[in-house]
């Protein structure tokens, strides 16, 4: 008996007795020291005085009726209300019977502090987890998980949006199939081994959309690491970088531009003093051509000489405007570019046909005539085993634009473009002629044509049958008809 009584004063939870109505009967000393009571205090108080009022109502509605039908409750929590404190517990109930009646009530009471922390700890943990979570799944950037094997275990909408995956699309894909071009997929492995030494591993390049264009991205990769050292998954966090090397690209383009601006300047400088003793030989040797042959020659050396000294003046300067359109005759120009690159057709076995159409254009003769040297030029240079050059002009009306205007068509038969070199040829510094090649030719060409109020369109084919390069440019303005004229060499 003395032990029993031992274990009921020292027990390592409180225990009370109650009758039907909620008055104690006794109470152990935890329960004793949890309350701040002495031994006798407690008998002939009410189990509720020690309950919020809540608690009270909570007691007499959820835990004594239901106790009554079933005879017992278990972990229940409730507050003790001990002055200005209160104490977290958790009870159970049971009933004692005598003769199949309940007389008494049981109750063991468990301190809940340190519990109820932890759950306060815990539910703010899971409210952090979600807020993280939502912000990772509405993500701009893409944020990625991977198992082991690299298969997708996580998708957010970042990511979706990149590539054009879905998520349930991903879930269960390699995730280098889903990031990496084929072409680049060897890349995998030398991510996966930095990953497992520990390491992150960081990538920018082109990256593949679900269409199939091409997105520049930034890729770094984050080891999800367990003791000892173990790869167990792994994080991706993907940007896409597109504006940003764009931007790149057009600053480092600015700043090329700028020094080839300052270096233009520099030469144009220099050039135009040599340049005036030249004009000034010419007009005395034109003042002593004693035939109409030699007088012709000078003539027209003193012309393209004039045009030298407007490109070096006007156009390495970024092409500024000094002279005021003019009827330009587009077969005569046609003629006199032929004329000019004469020795170089003979020699490269290149035949040409003329055929105007229109026989006049409102336009700036030098600027015009630079377009069409700088893109007979390139056709010259494409036809190094020999070909044929096709000059046309007609009058036309541009659905594009709406006006009506010239159209000049310039073609050749040579080697041609393929898809990556025509995707470039507008851009400044970008040649195929090796260090012979300025790459400043058709950047200048259609800058002028744009100054012109006209557009240029290119089409080129590399196939063994049909090679060959055709140059489209289209110009508004009112134009003079002629009936055909036709010029071959």
């Amino acid at each position: 008996m003395e032990y029993f009584r031992d274990l009921y004063e020292n027990a390592p939870s409180g225990y009370l007795v109650l009758n039907l109505d909620g008055c104690i009967l006794s109470a152990n000393s935890p329960f004793l020291s949890l309350t701040g009571l002495s031994k006798g205090q407690e008998t002939g108080l009410n189990f509720r005085t020690f309950l919020t009022s809540a608690g009270a109502i909570f007691y007499d509605s959820q835990i004594l009726q239901p106790l009554l039908l079933s005879g017992k409750r278990d972990e229940i929590a409730l507050d003790l209300k001990i002055g200005n404190r209160r104490i977290p517990i958790l009870a159970n109930f049971s009933l004692v019977y005598e003769s199949t009646e309940p007389t008494q009530i049981r109750v063991i009471v468990f301190n809940a502090s340190d519990r109820r922390l932890f759950e306060k700890e815990l539910l703010r943990s899971r409210k952090e987890a979600e807020q993280l979570s939502e912000v990772i799944l509405h993500s701009s950037d893409a944020i990625v998980t991977a198992k082991l094997d690299g298969s997708v275990r996580t998708w957010n909408m970042g990511a979706a949006n990149l590539f054009g995956y879905a998520g349930p699309e991903a879930v269960g894909v390699p995730l280098w199939r889903l990031i990496l071009p084929e072409e680049k997929l060897e890349l995998s492995h030398t991510a996966m081994k930095s990953l497992k030494s520990g390491l992150e591993f960081s990538w920018e390049g082109a990256s593949r959309h679900k269409n199939g264009s091409e997105i520049e991205v930034s890729i770094k990769l984050t080891p999800h690491m367990e003791a000892p050292g173990t790869l167990v998954a792994f994080s991706a966090m993907i940007r896409d970088v597109s504006k940003q090397k764009s931007a790149e690209r057009a600053l480092l383009q600015s700043e090329k531009l700028a020094s080839v601006g300052r270096l233009a300047s520099s030469i144009a400088h220099e050039i135009n003093n040599p340049l005036a003793a030249v004009t000034n030989l010419l007009y005395l040797i034109d003042q002593q051509a004693n035939t109409p042959a030699l007088k012709q020659l000078t003539e027209t050396a003193q012309e393209e000489l004039a045009r030298v000294s407007q490109i070096t003046s006007h156009t390495l300067r970024f092409h500024r405007q000094s002279s005021n359109p003019t009827d330009l005759n587009l077969k005569n120009l046609f003629e006199s570019v032929v004329a000019l690159y004469r020795a170089r057709l003979r020699n490269s076995s290149i035949s040409t046909e003329i055929r105007a159409h229109a026989a006049q254009l409102h336009c700036h003769e030098g600027e015009l005539r630079q377009i069409v040297l700088n893109i007979v030029g390139n056709a010259i240079d494409a036809m190094k085993l020999g070909g044929k050059l096709y000059l046309r002009c007609r009058q036309a009306r541009s659905a594009k634009m709406d006006v009506d205007g010239v159209r000049l068509v310039i073609a050749d038969n040579g080697t041609g473009m393929d898809q990556a070199t025509m995707a470039k040829i507008f851009e400044p510094f970008f040649t195929t002629k090796g260090i012979g090649g300025t790459g400043l030719g058709l950047w200048i060409t259609d800058d002028l044509v744009q100054r012109n109020g006209g557009f240029i369109k290119i089409r080129s084919s590399v196939s063994s049958t049909t090679h060959g390069t055709i140059v489209t440019l289209f110009f508004p303005g009112k134009t003079v008809s002629e009936k055909d004229h036709g010029l071959s060499y």
